[in-house]
């Protein structure tokens, strides 16, 4: 590879930024031939070597391969890290560029974590906020991402979502990969060739555009080919089968296939494996082969069943490690305080106390106390301000019954797994809180009552779809029912009723909907 012997190079002339701009060039080679394992070995040690001033840009860039990278790979407390990382730079900087880099590479880690709607708003949010004035190749980037994130939502929504909710994906995906194709040539860069192309065919071809598909995808795979950009070539040419079978083409589509799956080995991602051992079983059950699907089908349903489990346990791990992180910090904090107790130190100690008093110790979020603290600031600045502001009762539906027939510690757990949806599916500003046994309320400021209503409809839906089976419910589904009312008048206890109110009209009327006050 000419990245190593360009690394080998530099060491031999002993200059010390040239080393590590080889590094870096040598982990975005292995990291666009889908190499990520290895890429947070060379990552590690690259990284130490870019603290000059010179390197700058060259560091951003290795951290934003590193944090996807360890997102690919499951190892999201150090794609958090290095995405992290990102922001803290990029805000010093403050160059458009950077924050459009920083944007995507937590958006990944909330897409390779099963968000694709919080990877979607945060990377929509920052090309609304920074776009217009980053380099291109940035904004590339960022878009390029945007359309994949929109075809991961689609395909997360098969078979779930509304028709109207899959097209306005598809429709929003056609005009973000547009966007994109509109910068490959001034940016020039070979991949992007690969990946922008790649991407706007796949979503031509589910909005059933064939003829421009396969234009796209078969100039994409040609490329991919020609360029050496291995898995990117796989997985062009597993959007290429589905082209075959949504054309009528299924037998051709199983022949494809099966040579993909044979060519890829142990090597390939397993989302290119899942996806082309799909397009097999969709084709054997056209071509009326029900052995031979089933046995598709199978594997696929083994891949994705140890693929979620991987990814609970590496959310889990995260979630375990910044505890302990956070629980050292206090040792340390306590450590010092007790070895200096002046005026300053004690405010902070009391400070944290206060802060604890107002969580609920089961889910994290905000109790009742913090509920009417933060309402009594958000109500007078949005009265003072006429800003309009929403809330929302939350309430779990048949939620005893769970309690009677599994246990209060499968209870304890639909809790916390529904406070951490809540938390995916809103904003850092808005107010969470339990105020009860299985009830929450959530305030947004800012939000109009038809904007709350988006909000908490996407988080029915959530709930709704969640993979409850993984915690031991398996014939029994969680929903929740949400009473929603719009300021004014700003008092807590008047929009507390009137919420109370609708959400009774909605368990009613059936449960696991949403009703306006």
């Amino acid at each position: 590879m000419a990245a190593q012997a360009a690394l080998a190079l530099a060491h031999s002339l002993a200059r010390p930024d040239d080393v590590a701009r080889a590094a870096a060039w040598r982990c975005m080679q292995l990291h666009r031939l889908g190499r990520h394992a290895q890429v947070l070995e060379e990552a590690a040690r690259a990284l130490p070597l870019m603290s000059t001033p010179a390197l700058a840009e060259d560091r951003l860039e290795l951290l934003r391969m590193w944090s996807v990278s360890a997102s690919d790979t499951g190892h999201f407390d150090a794609a958090l890290d290095a995405a992290n990382e990102l922001v803290r730079t990029t805000t010093e900087l403050g160059e458009p560029g950077h924050a459009l880099t920083a944007a995507f590479a937590l958006a990944a880690c909330f897409e390779r974590m099963g968000d694709s709607w919080q990877a979607k708003r945060l990377l929509t949010q920052a090309l609304e906020t920074h776009g217009p004035t980053a380099p291109d190749r940035a904004r590339l980037i960022a878009l390029n991402a945007l359309c994949a994130i929109s075809l991961g939502a689609y395909h997360r929504l098969q078979g779930v979502g509304s028709a109207d909710e899959v097209q306005a994906l598809l429709d929003g995906a056609l005009q973000i990969g547009t966007q994109a194709r509109a910068l490959v040539d001034p940016v020039g860069e070979p991949m992007y060739e690969v990946t922008v192309l790649g991407n706007l065919g796949e979503v031509l071809m589910h909005r059933g555009e064939l003829a421009q598909a396969h234009t796209l995808l078969s100039a994409a795979h040609e490329r991919a080919l020609s360029r050496g950009f291995t898995a990117h070539g796989w997985r062009i040419r597993a959007s290429l089968g589905a082209w075959l079978l949504q054309s009528g083409r299924a037998a051709e589509a199983l022949a494809d296939m099966q040579a993909l799956v044979a060519a890829m080995a142990d090597a390939g991602p397993r989302q290119i494996v899942v996806r082309a051992h799909h397009v097999a079983y969709r084709a054997c059950g056209e071509l009326g082969a029900a052995a031979d699907a089933l046995a598709h089908f199978e594997i696929v349903e083994r891949l994705e069943r140890r693929h979620a489990i991987a990814q609970l346990q590496a959310q889990s791990q995260l979630f375990v490690t910044r505890a302990e992180a956070q629980h050292a910090k206090w040792q340390a904090e306590r450590a010092q305080l007790a070895a200096q107790l002046d005026a300053q130190q004690q405010r902070a100690r009391a400070a944290e106390f206060a802060a604890s008093a107002e969580r609920d110790p089961l889910t994290g979020l905000g109790n009742r106390r913090h509920l009417e603290r933060r309402s009594g600031e958000l109500f007078a600045a949005a009265e003072r301000e006429a800003r309009p502001l929403a809330l929302a009762q939350v309430d779990l539906d048949h939620f005893k019954s769970i309690n009677d027939s599994l246990g209060h510690a499968a209870g304890d757990a639909v809790l916390v797994a529904v406070a951490e949806l809540l938390g995916h599916n809103t904003r850092e500003r808005d107010v969470l809180a339990r105020s009860g046994g299985e009830e929450f309320v959530i305030i947004l400021p800012g939000t109009t009552l038809d904007g709350a209503a988006d909000v908490c409809e996407r988080l029915r839906q959530s709930v709704a779809t969640h993979p409850w089976s993984e915690l031991g419910l398996h014939d029994r589904p969680v929903t929740i029912s949400i009473g929603l009312v719009a300021a004014p008048p700003y008092d807590l206890a008047t929009l507390l009723q009137r919420a109370d109110e609708a959400l009774y009209r909605a368990k009613h009327e059936g449960r696991n909907r949403l009703c306006r006050a």
